[in-house]
Order: C-alpha cells, then structure tokens, then sequence
C-alpha cells in the first residue's frame, strides 16, 4: 500500500505537533512495511531526505506571517480565497506537484490540515484514484463558527463554494473524505453528526525519558536554572490565537519568589509580543526552538508543564511531558477526557481566560509537595496508556480497512 502524507500546513512551521504527527506515521507506517512518501515543507521532523515532494517556502513567508497586516480577516479570507482558485504561493507548480504525485500513484493521501483540502480535490479532478482520510486536529470540527471569524476562514473561504453557509462548507469538507480521523472524543461527536464517515484515533508517542548529565548542566548554565528553582515550562508555538501563552505570562507575573522561573520553549509569530509583556520579569526565559536532545533534558530541568491552549486536538507535548513524570496543568480547552482514567478526571485543568485562577493553581503546586508527587504519578500512568505503537495499530487498521 502506497500512502502519501500532506502537510501544507507545514509551510509556516518549522516545529509544531501537526507535523510530529505526520513524522510518527511516515516512519512508523515505512515499519509495518507501506509504502509512505511526503507532500510538505521541510520542518523539524521532514526533510529532503525523505521521499516524495518538499515545497519550497517563499523568502518572506515567515515575516509576513508575523506581520498584523496578514490578521486582517479581509487579507486573511482573500488569501483563502485566491489559494483555492489559483493554488499559487505552494512553493511548486500544482501541475508540477500533480505529474510528481502521479508517479507515485498512493492508494490513500492522506490530508493534515485545512489547507490540504484545494490541492487533493484538484488531484481527484484530474483523474487520480485514491482513497482519502483527513486528519482534524480541531480547527475544522469545533473552533470555526462564524464564517468570517480568523479560525472559520480558512474553512468557509479555503475549501471553495464561496457563499454557501459555513454549515454546508463543514458538510462538504468532511463528506469529501473516505475517512475522518478525530484526536479526541469531544471531536468525534462533532463530526459524527456530520458524517458517519469517521474514526477516533488519539495520538501517541515513543519518546523516551532519560537523563544526559552534560546537556541539562549546559542548559542550566544557559537558562540561569538552578537546582532548587520551580521552572514552569511551556513548549509548542508562539501563536498567541491557538496557544494563548499570555495568560501564561500573565498569570506568572502575579506570583512572588526568585526561585520561580517561566521557561518558554518554541517560536513563531507571537514571539515578539510574549518577550514585550515579559520584558519587566527576568524570571522569564525564552528558549527558542530545541531539538529533541535539549527537549529532553527541558523537561527533565522543569517542575510543572502547563498549556494553555484555546483549543488542541491531543497535543503531543502533553504526552512527553507525562512520559518524564512532568506534572501538567492544562486549559479547559486543552484538556481531552480521553485522558481520564476509570472516568476519573486525573489533571488539572483551568479556565484558560482566568491569569488569576491560573497563578492560584501553579502556587498551590509549588507548596503542596503531596500534590505535586501525585501529579507526577498520574503522568507517568498516562504515559503508559498513550503509546505510538498504539496509535499505530489504530491507523494500520483504518488505511487497511479503507483499501
């Protein structure tokens, strides 16, 4: 079986769970002996080494994104728009990427975001057979609900049919696929009333914790981490729409003592403003970008994890920092009830609009020891729940299925 993995959402991201997902499924698939190839832009996690089609990003595509011009819902919808009927700005001819894809011939593609959508539909159009799965990792299924919201455009302008209902525009959407992969129970519900056309796949990861002396020394040298120091970190981008890391910072600033520090690890268009509202704390560190090595030691270094997401499918970084016993609080939003155990919610969560209630929380974890030690027992269980080898099997049996 030939499977061909689509990621143009990838072309603003060089780091990001999206496209870790399509890592663990293009590796992880290649073992159980399919045949995967790539459509995307390098990232972190692919690159031109890996076969099928790396896009190239336009000069200016990062600054552009970070400018407040590209924000602007009526930029923002004409963009959507002009991708859907012109496809330009992929970084390759779409005939050109259509002969390449041609070549390969997949039997499934499998599709990675919104932005997928316009070039695959164009790939049915001209005469290619295959079946096609959609990942959603809840910008489709539950976060656009007004049409010309920031995240319903992408939706309602970016899939063609302008003018139709954005209810009808989300019925089109996932009718298109042979089949719909939802991260979390709450999203499959939702598009089960839309299609019955869909499975429930949760993420899962093969990270492993161990301790490297010399990285994590170096790392404290760096980030001024001292051994008796509460580190709080966040890792993931600096996407102030989706992530909502201000409240983080803000929620920081309210609480005393130099032995707190705010490790933010990551980047992206939001960077600037983050370092502007923490500019009269120096407790609060930016890291940029870490590869798996240095992430590893970051959550061996840290005391809590905290995401404060608007809204997340499964987040991967939830998942790793459970495998290193990290104690996590998560956002509402952020939260899946997939994670509980016997129907018992295990992690704290917060209303993700609410720095007080926030600041509250990471004080009384700071000074309740009993609690943080259960904390940390509970992510070391989930660990052991949410294993990639399981989220493969789950796919395997799908794309199997599909054929």
């Amino acid at each position: 079986m030939k499977i061909l993995l689509v990621d143009t959402g990838s072309k603003h991201n060089m780091t990001g769970g999206q496209s870790r997902v399509v890592r663990a499924l293009y590796d992880g698939l290649r073992r159980r002996r399919m045949q995967t190839y790539y459509l995307g832009y390098e990232t972190l996690y692919m690159d031109n080494k890996k076969r099928g089609v790396i896009l190239k990003r336009a000069g200016r595509s990062l600054e552009a994104r970070k400018s407040r011009l590209s924000e602007m819902r009526v930029v923002r919808a004409a963009y959507n728009a002009a991708y859907v009927s012109r496809m330009k700005g992929l970084g390759a001819d779409k005939d050109e990427i259509l002969e390449r894809v041609r070549r390969i011939n997949p039997d499934v593609i499998i599709a990675n975001a919104i932005s997928d959508f316009p070039l695959i539909s164009y790939f049915r159009r001209r005469g290619l057979h295959f079946k096609a799965v959609y990942i959603d990792h809840g910008s489709a299924s539950t976060t656009a609900r007004r049409y010309f919201s920031k995240e319903g455009i992408p939706l309602s302008m970016g899939t063609g049919r302008i003018g139709t209902s954005l209810a009808r525009k989300r019925r089109h959407f996932f009718s298109f696929f042979d089949m719909n992969v939802a991260l979390n129970d709450r999203h499959y519900h939702e598009i089960s009333r839309i299609t019955d056309k869909v499975s429930i796949i949760v993420n899962g990861s093969d990270v492993k914790a161990y301790k490297d002396p010399k990285t994590e020394q170096r790392l404290r040298r760096e980030l001024d981490i001292k051994k008796d120091d509460f580190a709080v970190v966040y890792i993931g981008r600096l996407f102030e729409r989706q992530k909502n890391v201000s409240v983080l910072i803000r929620a920081f600033k309210e609480i005393e003592g130099e032995d707190m520090k705010l490790l933010i690890v990551g980047d992206g268009p939001s960077m600037e403003m983050y370092k502007e509202m923490a500019s009269d704390d120096t407790r609060i560190i930016f890291a940029g970008v870490m590869g798996d090595k240095e992430l590893n030691s970051v959550y061996n270094l840290a005391s809590l994890f905290v995401l404060p997401s608007r809204w997340e499918g499964f987040a991967l970084t939830v998942l790793e920092a459970a495998v290193h016993s990290l104690p996590m609080l998560l956002s509402n939003s952020a939260y899946v009830s997939d994670l509980n155990e016997d129907g018992k919610q295990t992690v704290p969560a917060f209303d993700e609009n609410d720095p007080n209630g926030l600041a509250e929380l990471i004080e009384n974890i700071h000074t309740d020891k009993k609690r943080w030690q259960e904390l940390r027992n509970e992510s070391l269980s989930i660990s052991k729940r949410f294993t990639e080898k399981r989220m493969l099997d789950k796919y395997e049996e799908m794309l199997r299925k599909l054929r």
